[in-house]
C-alpha cells in the first residue's frame, strides 16, 4: 500500500496544524461528469469513483488546512444545457470553492465560461479537447480560471501518429470520426500532425452518435489504400468501427484516442477489440505503483474493474494538486486557489499518473505533457503495455 503511505506521510507534515472536523466547516467541492449518459458512463462512474477515493484518503489523515472535504457532485447527462445548468447550480446554490471533472469536449466548450465567469477554478480531468482551455489564456483572457489534468487533443495525435508512422511504418491512413465536437476537433488535429509530416489521409469518413453499423466508411477506407484506421469518437462508436472492421474482414490494424481504453470500447468489440492502441497516461492491471489505489477504488465503488482507469486517476490527480494549492493558498478564497494552482511550491507527488512539479503556470493551464503519454494495447479483454520499455519506465517528472 505504498502509494496511500506517501499520501499519508505527506499530507500529515503539510496539515500539522489541523484541528477536529467538528470545528470546522467542510471545503466543499464540486465533482461534475455525465453520471447516468449511456455514452459516456465509462468517464462518468470513474470520474466519480476517483474522486471518491480522494476523498475517504483525504478525510481520513485529517482533511487539508484541519477541514474535511466534501464532495459535491453533479449529472451533467453528457448534455451541454445540463452541464451549464449544474455549473451555475454549483456555484450559485451549492457554494463550492472548486470544481473537477467533465468528461465531455462539447459539454465542458460551453460550461467553462459559466466558471471563468463566476472566477471558480475548474480543473478538467476527462474532457480533451483543446481550445475547451485555450479559449481563457493570455493574451486574450488576462487571467484564466480553466485548468487541465488530462492530455488535450493537441498531444494525442502527436503519440498515435508517432506509433503509426514512426514505429510501425504505416504511411497509409484512414481517419474515421465522429461528428461530435470532440470527433470534429481530434480529426482536425489529427490532419495538421499528418501535414507537419508531409503526408495527407488517404479517406476521412464520419459518422453520427448511435450509428451502429460503419462498414461503408471501412470499406472505402480499404478501397483507398488505407493500412491501418484511425478513429476519433466515443467508446460506443468506437466498438461499432471495429466490428464493421471485422464484420467486412479488414484485416488492418485499429488505433484510436484515449477512448479505447474504456471497458465499454473492449466489452462491446470483444474480439474485434484486439490488438487496437490508444495513448493513455495510465493502466489498471500493470502500474504496480498505484496497487492502493486501484484496490481503493474498486472497494470503494464495489467495483471489479475501473471502467475507465485513465479518468479515474486523472481526477484523483487533479484532487490531489487541488487540495496542495489549498494548503499552499492556506485559504478557500477562489482566486488565492487559482493563483496557488499557477505557482505551485509543492511537488505533487502521492499522485497515480506521475509526479508534477510546477503542473501550471500562467500561460499554461495543461499539467499533462506529451512524455507522459505511452501507447496502451487491447489484449485478451484488457489494456497493457503496448511496449515493454513504457511497461518499466519509471515515474516521471513534468517540470523542472
Amino acid at each position: 500500500m505504498r502509494i496511500k503511505s506517501i499520501v499519508i506521510c505527506a499530507l500529515l507534515s503539510a496539515s500539522a496544524t489541523s484541528v477536529s472536523f467538528a470545528d470546522q466547516t467542510p471545503i466543499r467541492i464540486g465533482i461534475i461528469g455525465p453520471f447516468s449518459a449511456k455514452s459516456s458512463l465509462d468517464m462518468g462512474e470513474s470520474i466519480r469513483g476517483g474522486a471518491r477515493v480522494f476523498e475517504s484518503d483525504l478525510n481520513q489523515i485529517g482533511g487539508v488546512l484541519g477541514r474535511k472535504i466534501v464532495l459535491v457532485e453533479r449529472d451533467d447527462q453528457a448534455k451541454p444545457e445540463v452541464g451549464v445548468a449544474m455549473a451555475k447550480e454549483l456555484i450559485e446554490k451549492e457554494k463550492v470553492v472548486a470544481v473537477v471533472g467533465f468528461a465531455n469536449t462539447g459539454v465542458a466548450l460551453q460550461s467553462a465560461p459559466v466558471f471563468q465567469n463566476a472566477k471558480i477554478p475548474l480543473i478538467i480531468s476527462g474532457a480533451t479537447g483543446a481550445k475547451v482551455t485555450q479559449q481563457f489564456m493570455p493574451p486574450a483572457v488576462p487571467n484564466s480560471y480553466i485548468f487541465r489534468v488530462a492530455a488535450s487533443d493537441s498531444l494525442q495525435p502527436v503519440s498515435m501518429l508517432n506509433d503509426v508512422i514512426d514505429k510501425r511504418k504505416l504511411n497509409q491512413i484512414a481517419i474515421l470520426h465522429d461528428e461530435t465536437p470532440y470527433g470534429q476537433f481530434g480529426k482536425d488535429s489529427l490532419i495538421a500532425e499528418m501535414k507537419r509530416r508531409n503526408l495527407t489521409p488517404v479517406a476521412v469518413e464520419s459518422f453520427k452518435i448511435g450509428d451502429v453499423d460503419m462498414s461503408k466508411q471501412v470499406l472505402h477506407a480499404k478501397q483507398m489504400g488505407a493500412q491501418i484506421i484511425v478513429t476519433y469518437c466515443l467508446a460506443n462508436e468506437a466498438a461499432a468501427v471495429a466490428n464493421s472492421m471485422g464484420k467486412v474482414r479488414a484485416n488492418i490494424p485499429l488505433v484510436g484516442s484515449w477512448i479505447l481504453s474504456h471497458h465499454g470500447f473492449i466489452e462491446q468489440a470483444g474480439a474485434n477489440a484486439e490488438g487496437a492502441r490508444m495513448p493513455v497516461t495510465f493502466i489498471e492491471n500493470e502500474s504496480t505503483r498505484s496497487d492502493s489505489f486501484v484496490l481503493s477504488y474498486l472497494r470503494l465503488n464495489n467495483a471489479k474493474r475501473i471502467p475507465s482507469a485513465v479518468a479515474a486517476a486523472q481526477t484523483y490527480d487533479a484532487l490531489r494538486i487541488l487540495s496542495l494549492a489549498i494548503m499552499q493558498a492556506n485559504s478557500t478564497a477562489p482566486e488565492q486557489i487559482k493563483n496557488a494552482l499557477e505557482d505551485m511550491k509543492y511537488e505533487a507527488t502521492s499522485t497515480v499518473v506521475t509526479r508534477y512539479k510546477k503542473p501550471f503556470s500562467k500561460t499554461d493551464h495543461e499539467a499533462i505533457t506529451q512524455n507522459m503519454l505511452f501507447m496502451g494495447e487491447v489484449r485478451r479483454g484488457k489494456v497493457t503495455y503496448a511496449y515493454k520499455e513504457d511497461e518499466k519506465s519509471s515515474l516521471i517528472v513534468r517540470k523542472k
